[in-house]
């Protein structure tokens, strides 16, 4: 049996788009333009004869179908994500290797992430760095940043804020569009949440060698 699709891309453009009711920031994730993505949910309409949203001067609203289409599609892609685990246990069992920027390890709990329960598992001992061409060549596999830097090509995401001597500061995360909703950055990205929903000492990185 042939299984008549849309286009994947539209797909992802559209599910990106109706998380954060935004072109801008979706396309801020997927690493392309927002009018990029802005014609991708076009195309995607097109093909499937409905609107999925409406547009308005300041974002977009869901309509009733498109309302009703984005669950199944949230499903789907995470069937999709955790079948490609399953059958890659290379993928699963590998480490995920992360780059901290200059300025954060401060603000890091001591001996992360190997003290922070399940992320041990996951998560590599990180090394010091701001590049993001590190992510883009392969050699890591995310970046955490105290600031926004041009990252075309890759996700570039604010995941968790600190409070830095009176003024909130957004930590990024810089990954592959591929790595972005796989459980270890899931677990990372829940990680930074838990952690910076409390004051944070400026411990840094602890000093022993992680494995």
């Amino acid at each position: 049996m042939s299984h008549r699709l849309p286009p994947l891309n539209g797909l992802r453009a559209f599910e990106a788009s109706a998380r954060h009711l935004s072109f801008k920031t979706a396309a801020r994730e997927l690493g392309v333009t927002p009018g990029a993505v802005s014609q991708q949910v076009k195309n995607l309409e097109g093909t499937l004869g409905v609107n999925l949203f409406r547009r308005l001067p300041r974002g977009l609203l869901l309509t009733e179908v498109g309302s009703a289409y984005l669950p199944d599609l949230n499903r789907a892609f995470r069937i999709i994500s955790k079948s490609t685990e399953a059958i890659a246990p290379a993928l699963s069992r590998r480490k995920m290797q992360i780059g901290v920027g200059e300025g954060l390890s401060q603000y890091l709990p001591e001996n992360w992430p190997r003290g922070c329960g399940d992320l041990r598992s996951q998560v590599a001992c990180p090394i010091k760095t701001n590049d993001p061409e590190l992510v883009r060549s392969g050699e890591i596999d995310g970046l955490l940043l105290l600031k926004r830097i041009h990252t075309h090509g890759l996700r570039n995401e604010a995941v968790a804020s600190i409070c830095d001597q009176g003024t909130d500061r957004n930590i990024f995360f810089v990954c592959s569009i591929g790595l972005a909703g796989c459980s270890q950055s899931r677990a990372l990205v829940s990680s930074l949440i838990d952690t910076f929903a409390e004051p944070v000492a400026n411990a840094g990185f602890a000093n022993e060698k992680c494995d």
